[in-house]
């Protein structure tokens, strides 16, 4: 089972964005990107399998989701939460785990 942190301005991630993150203020920091995966063709068939990741970022190591105003990153790592709080402090949000805690 994944483990999601939760980016968001508001007071609890279960309740939504108080002030949703836009796509154009995401783009807007520095080190952020949308993220894009090449189509993958399957050699024996030929055929071409591509994904839709247009709500798709990366920000360092971590790639996430903007969903709804709010980023959306399934930890692998115990420092994701390192990693991207340099992204939640520009956008003046805060950092939320699934179980409540802030970090």
């Amino acid at each position: 089972m994944a483990y999601t942190l939760h980016i968001f301005r508001g007071t609890e991630w279960t309740d939504g964005a108080d002030d949703p993150i836009t796509p154009e203020e995401l783009l807007a920091v520095d080190g952020v990107s949308e993220f894009s995966q090449p189509p993958i063709t399957d050699p024996r068939t030929g055929l071409t399998l591509s994904t839709d990741m247009d709500n798709m970022y990366s920000y360092g190591d971590a790639i996430f989701m903007l969903d709804d105003g709010m980023i959306d990153v399934a930890c692998r790592n115990d420092d994701v939460d390192e990693i991207l709080r340099p992204l939640a402090e520009a956008l003046g949000a805060v950092m939320q785990g699934d179980e409540g805690e802030f970090y």
